[in-house]
């Protein structure tokens, strides 16, 4: 693979690719069960110790093909593959404090990046090979997490893309000036360069189409589409775009409803709102609830639940904990903030149910109130504040336009022959 390209029919690897492709796809509804299956049996930390083996292992068979083919050239090599292998080893290692099984995609698309360099070395050689092969497997990851999302029970992660890509980019780079095959070489051609921007053009579709994918359009197309219907009850959304309140007397906190949309609502919900709350006020009850009033059906009494559930959750961690603890100043204070956000936005609503705090609860909570911290509320911390659906939608929609012009105007240059 270094001294010549690959002499196998193209159709032969792109099947290769297809197959890893449809054996990463087909293990989407077995995932949570494998998980859960070895961290009950050996811990999730085996994840961690399989992925640092699987580069350990990748990077002996680099640094054995480099010095069997390019030694004379061995040390600049070594550097490379090195660094990238330091890379991967700390993003893993990173991931293993919070979410180890997540460093498996480094393997997935670790892989699936060679394998596309592969297929596109059969009749590409020259530089812009691996641009293509990273964004091609950006693609097909982010199609991936678009399955997965359809999938009931499973999530969109837009960090699943990005790991997604990661591999498959620093694998590119592994063989760029790691490996650095000797077929690649010269100018980029013309052909290549169109092949590049179509790509990219069908990339910025993807990501664009997922980034509009909004709970207010999931509920409108799972109403006329046969079989999506439940995509309303998913918990899961692809983005979400909302408004952000700094509030000077409590912090920061974002919402999917405009300051006039949650003053309205709760003004004419507050009794309904209240007695649906009260049904599902037992902690045991927070996740049918959460399944049943989404951020599709119902944005307003979904946030007002999980606000109500992050202020009684931090309050009875810290009476768990006690006050020997650094953390209960700060759990109390998150909830304290948390019931200043229902009692000043959520008011009518909040008096009308059952979740009104006693006052030995506010009491302690106001006593051990970091006055100095900065608040910022982790309810609907993810949605998007800085920019609009609309700006992003136009955006991607210029930018996939640009890129169909560019390679219309390469056209004209490209070689017939």
């Amino acid at each position: 693979m270094l001294q010549n390209p690959p002499q196998e029919k193209p159709w032969v690897s792109w099947l290769v690719v297809s197959v890893w492709s449809l054996f990463i796809i087909l293990t989407i509804p077995l995932a949570r069960t494998l998980q859960k299956f070895v961290s009950e049996q050996w811990g999730r930390e085996l994840f961690t110790y399989a992925v640092l083996a699987a580069i350990a292992v990748a990077l002996l068979a680099a640094i054995y093909y480099v010095v069997r083919y390019r030694p004379s050239i061995a040390g600049s090599r070594f550097i490379w593959l090195l660094a990238v292998a330091a890379i991967f080893t700390g993003y893993t290692i990173q991931l293993g404090k919070r979410s180890p099984e997540e460093a498996i995609h480094f393997i997935q698309y670790g892989v699936l990046g060679l394998l596309v360099y592969r297929a596109l070395a059969v009749q590409r050689h020259d530089v812009t090979i691996y641009f293509s092969a990273a964004v091609l497997c950006g693609i097909i990851g982010t199609i991936d997490e678009i399955i997965q999302w359809l999938v009931p029970q499973r999530y969109w992660g837009l960090s699943d893309v990005w790991f997604n890509f990661f591999a498959a980019a620093m694998v590119q780079i592994a063989i760029a000036k790691g490996l650095k095959p000797t077929y690649i070489a010269g100018r980029p051609s013309v052909r290549n360069l169109r092949f590049l921007c179509r790509l990219l053009a069908a990339a910025a579709a993807v990501i664009g189409v997922c980034l509009i994918n909004t709970p207010a359009r999931i509920a409108w197309y799972a109403e006329r589409i046969p079989g999506l219907g439940y995509l309303k009850e998913n918990e899961s959304v692809m983005a979400e775009y909302g408004y952000r309140y700094d509030d000077p007397d409590i912090g920061i906190f974002h919402s999917r409803l405009a300051p006039d949309e949650l003053r309205d609502a709760d003004l004419e919900r507050a009794t309904e709102a209240a007695a649906i709350l009260n049904n599902y006020r037992d902690r045991t009850d927070y996740k049918y609830f959460l399944n049943k009033y989404t951020p599709v059906n119902d944005p307003f009494l979904h946030e007002a639940r999980v606000h109500l559930f992050s202020r009684d959750t931090n309050f009875s961690n810290a009476m768990e904990i006690g006050q020997n603890s650094d953390w209960y100043g700060l759990l109390l204070t998150t909830a304290y903030r948390e019931n200043q956000i229902m009692e000043k936005y959520f008011p009518n609503t909040l008096r009308t149910s059952d979740y009104v705090w006693q006052s030995d609860k506010l009491v302690r909570a106001r006593k051990h109130l970091l006055q100095d911290k900065v608040f910022k509320s982790w309810v609907s911390r993810h949605l998007i504040t800085s920019v609009t659906e609309a700006q992003v939608g136009a955006f991607f929609a210029v930018l996939v336009l640009g890129l169909a012009l560019l390679d219309r105007y390469l056209k004209r240059y490209e070689n017939p022959s």
